[in-house]
């Protein structure tokens, strides 16, 4: 069992324990029934509380990590309120005949005292649970401005890359820095060749690579796919992930991107997105270049 449950538990039992304490103290005080209500009530209500608390927490996985803390704070209120009773009762010097009532105090001192820590502790673990919500959520939106603002660097790198050959070489480190996959590859298909325009994949063949080339050509230029096991051809076991594009899909001209690694890599949607962009950047400085070549092949004949 773990913390949460065992702490829960707990709870539950305390909370009914106390709220059955209250009704029997009502009962040896009186059998009126007006007057039992009157005096148990309120109090078996609180311990009926503290024990709907318990079954809350022990059943709400947000409290994960935090049980601790509820656990702190209904002890500390237990105890609070036990030395205040304490307190009352020596200053009013109890006598041995007064002590049957000493108890009744006592023991509604130690449900509101219980009901009060277990309430200020859940408002205190779900306060700190928004905290570490919030910081994570500022972490993943520094962490996603950051990428962004490497987009739009790596974005005018490619509008300026003075040839095909440079524009792979930022695609691959592009897409190194925002998937952190250490191995990436541009490859050109053409007439059944594959040709690599960039290349720092090592864990796979060359020619498996360019194999994996021929089967990715089919998707649609531009979409960021992100690839699990089985692959579309045969790959090392130690390859995890494979994150691959069709940057230019140019008649009988494919050129595709493919990043792989050997750790567990997670790429969501945003970071999809922002390859889409690096993608679209390439595409586009890669159809101008290619022109340019075009153009210029009849001058030099």
């Amino acid at each position: 069992m773990n913390q949460r449950l065992l702490t829960g538990t707990a709870l539950a039992l305390s909370g009914v324990v106390l709220a059955a304490m209250q009704v029997l103290h009502a009962v040896q005080q009186t059998r009126i029934p007006v007057a039992v209500a009157v005096d148990a009530l309120p109090f078996a209500a609180m311990g009926l509380a503290v024990a709907y608390a318990g079954v809350w927490l022990a059943r709400d996985t947000a409290f994960e990590g935090a049980t601790s803390r509820v656990a702190a704070w209904a002890a500390g209120g237990t105890v609070t309120f036990a030395a205040v009773a304490a307190l009352l009762l020596f200053s009013q010097r109890v006598t041995s005949g007064s002590l049957a009532r000493a108890s009744y105090l006592t023991v509604d001192l130690v449900t509101v005292g219980a009901l009060a820590g277990v309430l200020v502790g859940l408002y205190d673990a779900r306060s700190r649970s928004r905290l570490r919500e919030l910081a994570a959520e500022r972490d993943r939106v520094e962490a996603f401005a950051g990428k962004a603002a490497d987009v739009n660097n790596y974005g005018r790198a490619i509008a300026s890359a003075p040839s095909v050959d440079g524009v792979a070489a930022f695609v691959v480190e592009a897409f190194g820095t925002m998937t952190g996959m250490e191995e990436t590859a541009v490859i050109r298909l053409r007439d059944g060749d594959a040709v690599a325009l960039a290349n720092t994949i090592r864990t796979v063949p060359v020619d498996v690579v360019g194999s994996l080339a021929q089967e990715i050509r089919a998707q649609e230029q531009g979409a960021v796919t992100v690839h699990d096991r089985p692959f579309p051809v045969d790959i090392p076991e130690s390859v995890t992930d494979c994150v691959s594009a069709v940057v230019l899909d140019d008649e009988a001209t494919t050129t595709v991107v493919i990043s792989v690694t050997t750790d567990e890599t997670t790429v969501g949607e945003e970071d999809q997105k922002l390859l889409e962009l690096i993608v679209s950047h390439a595409s586009v400085r890669m159809a101008t270049l290619d022109r340019q070549s075009a153009d210029k092949e009849p001058t030099g004949q």
